[in-house]
């Protein structure tokens, strides 16, 4: 940018004494990072009167127009109009486009962090302890082995009655056996006297004895026979009796077989009972071990399922954290980025009197923009103001 001091107005201040005025530097830092306008302080100039009060000069300082050199991208940057009445701090050129796109990535950037930390990420539940499967009492065939204790001694006593029984049983009742021994001899006793009495009648007949004799051996002869029928009938009685008791010896004797039998399968059924037991209880041990084993199983897939949480837990910590670092990489980026976008803003308040026409060189434009105190005014003699430049120091010059 150059500075200059208009010709009349150093006519105007000449009543004064002041021969020369130095030109002072007028570092503004109106400029916001690295690419900006170039500024430059005025010359100081040599003195005629080296008494001439500070105030003055400050007036002078405030009052003279102040010229300002414009390197930009694209002449829209500029954002100033001829004429147009700017403050102190009012922007002048300045990428507004690129600034505002900046500004709503910023924004979204800074919304995608907020709702990552907002984000909660639960912590997977730690599974309780499992309880373990009560253990089986002791196994216990008590009763099973006492029933079969109890059914071999029944069919001990079975078989020891049996064997002491079946001699005795197998052969005839001796009491029985002697009475039908008795009244089978009776009964040949007594056929034998009434054959020796018919025959003795018999030999009387042929000896031709007298009526009354053979009436008498007749009459004892019927006594025998009747006797005869007696014995007859008494030894009938007799073989009944010992045939009857030879029927209870044998049923005596199958009733103990059959007790022998009834006592063996006693024992088969204590022992099947025996058996039955002890197979229940292999398969309730078994069914025990399945449902530990089924346990045991359910408590690792658990555990391994927490395995899983956790490390989905932790890889999702992970991601965010790595999220939060990319936004927190990408906001400081763009936050780079808009802080080298250059804006220039005015240094002082006034007016803008005069913006030069732009040139291009190698993609930048170029022009100078004057600030005045007052507005723009056609001098009486038709005279246009004349500037002085002033080379800008290279420290407050912007450059995007």
């Amino acid at each position: 940018m150059n500075v200059s001091l208009d010709k009349n107005n150093l006519i105007t201040y000449s009543f004064i004494g002041i021969a020369a005025l130095a030109l002072f530097s007028f570092n503004q830092n109106s400029i916001n990072k690295a690419n900006a306008t170039k500024l430059t302080p005025p010359v100081e100039t040599e003195t005629e009167n080296n008494s001439v009060d500070d105030s003055a000069i400050s007036v002078l300082q405030q009052n003279r127009p102040l010229r300002m050199s414009i390197s930009v991208d694209n002449p829209s940057f500029l954002k100033v109009k001829l004429n147009q009445e700017i403050k102190k701090g009012d922007v002048i050129s300045d990428n507004s486009t690129e600034r505002d796109r900046l500004d709503k990535q910023k924004k979204s950037v800074k919304l995608q962090i907020d709702n990552l930390k907002s984000k909660v990420i639960p912590e997977p539940f730690k599974p309780t302890q499992a309880l373990g499967l009560k253990p089986l009492p002791p196994a216990i065939f008590s009763e099973e082995s006492a029933a079969i204790a109890q059914s071999k001694m029944k069919l001990s006593q079975a078989q020891g009655l049996l064997e002491a029984r079946t001699q005795l049983l197998q052969t005839d009742n001796p009491e029985r056996r002697a009475e039908s021994e008795n009244a089978e001899a009776g009964f040949q006793i007594a056929s034998q006297k009434v054959a020796e009495q018919e025959q003795m009648i018999q030999s009387m007949r042929d000896m031709k004895l007298s009526t009354e004799i053979l009436q008498h051996e007749e009459a004892k002869l019927k006594q025998l026979r009747s006797q005869l029928d007696q014995a007859n009938s008494a030894l009938d009685q007799s073989k009944a009796k010992l045939n009857a008791s030879a029927i209870n010896q044998q049923q005596e004797l199958q009733q103990l077989q059959i007790n022998v039998r009834l006592a063996q399968s006693d024992l088969e059924v204590a022992q099947s009972r025996l058996i039955a037991a002890q197979n229940r209880r292999q398969l309730t041990e078994y069914d025990a071990n399945l449902n530990e084993a089924r346990r045991q199983q359910q408590e690792n897939q658990t555990q391994q399922e927490y395995s899983r949480q956790q490390q989905q837990y932790a890889q999702s910590v992970r991601d965010r954290d790595y999220q939060l670092a990319q936004l927190n990489i990408s906001l400081t980026t763009v936050e780079d980025k808009l802080a080298q976008i250059p804006m220039l803003r005015s240094p002082r308040n006034g007016y803008i009197r005069r913006i030069k026409p732009w040139t291009g060189v190698n993609g930048k434009y170029t022009t100078t923009i004057t600030i005045s105190a007052a507005p723009a005014v056609s001098s009486k003699n038709g005279e246009s103001d004349r500037s002085t430049n002033i080379v800008p120091s290279p420290n407050q010059s912007t450059h995007r």
